[in-house]
């Protein structure tokens, strides 16, 4: 499944509090700015695409999306600024929650800290807001280059390790698995490009990983479907082509969508070698 996440909108102020200058005579020592902790993280600065760690190094072992989601959660936790509101859609490739963030608070010990999520970004009583639970420590360079997440919905409160993916998901999803050049036996270029670009020898189309299908009998891939009008009166017309890896070559498969589960052939249409 591919649903289509859209961001509430609204208002959401966030208040900071600072000293107040006050004018001093010719005698008085200069005034003193308010000391603001280094260590504080607000919402700005943990904005962007996180991504469960382990998931991904499994994803870049294996090469194998369906394979790599029944052994470690791929579990991405995204915050994008939305006006002055803070949506944070979490997913796992399957199912997937939509609130806003609306603080991020200290939790007690020094680099704890929870966000303060509520189902939309307004003013809600304390009954109406739960709470993720992270560690983050700013590195030499003061940025954050990693999260530690206790999410309690999809990962149950079980703390994970998540990095920043720079981009879009699906570009950096696609160069850990499958995205290159490929020669086949026949000596013709077969071609994948991160962005979602499949150029084969007869055809070209966009096409976009499955990521987590527990039903399928293959890792697949599918073409973006036509206009809503036209895949109204045709059903589901995307292509399906299943793939593999093994030995360092790529297998491609046909595939078919037998009712609601996605089906490979059993011999591959082409072995590719990467070039």
């Amino acid at each position: 499944m591919h649903p289509r996440f859209m961001f509430f909108s609204g208002i959401l102020a966030v208040f900071f509090l600072a000293a107040a200058a006050v004018p001093s005579s010719a005698g008085d020592p200069p005034a003193q700015k308010p000391v603001v902790r280094k260590d504080r993280i607000f919402i700005k600065d943990i904005e962007g695409i996180w991504i469960n760690e382990a998931y991904l190094s499994v994803l870049a072992a294996l090469k194998s999306p369906h394979a790599a989601a029944k052994k470690t959660p791929p579990v991405v936790i995204a915050i994008r600024r939305d006006g002055r509101a803070y949506p944070i859609v979490v997913t796992d490739f399957n199912k997937a929650s939509l609130q806003a963030v609306l603080d991020v608070e200290p939790d007690g010990k020094p680099g704890s800290y929870r966000l303060v999520v509520g189902a939309d970004d307004k003013p809600v009583s304390s009954s109406e807001v739960k709470f993720i639970r992270f560690e983050a420590t700013r590195n030499a360079q003061g940025k954050l280059d990693r999260l530690r997440f206790a999410e309690p919905d999809f990962m149950k409160g079980k703390w994970a390790d998540y990095v920043p993916l720079a981009g879009e998901l699906s570009p950096q999803l696609n160069r850990f698995v499958i995205a290159g050049k490929y020669g086949d036996e026949k000596g013709r270029t077969w071609t994948f490009s991160e962005a979602g670009e499949a150029t084969w020898p007869e055809q070209k189309f966009n096409y976009e990983l499955s990521l987590n299908d527990p039903g399928a009998s293959c890792d697949y891939l599918q073409s973006e479907s036509a206009a809503k009008g036209e895949a109204d009166k045709k059903g589901d017309d995307r292509k399906r082509y299943g793939y593999g890896w093994k030995a360092g070559k790529l297998s491609i498969f046909a595939a078919r969508l037998a009712g609601k589960k996605v089906v490979c052939d059993a011999k591959p249409l082409a072995v590719l070698t990467p070039q």
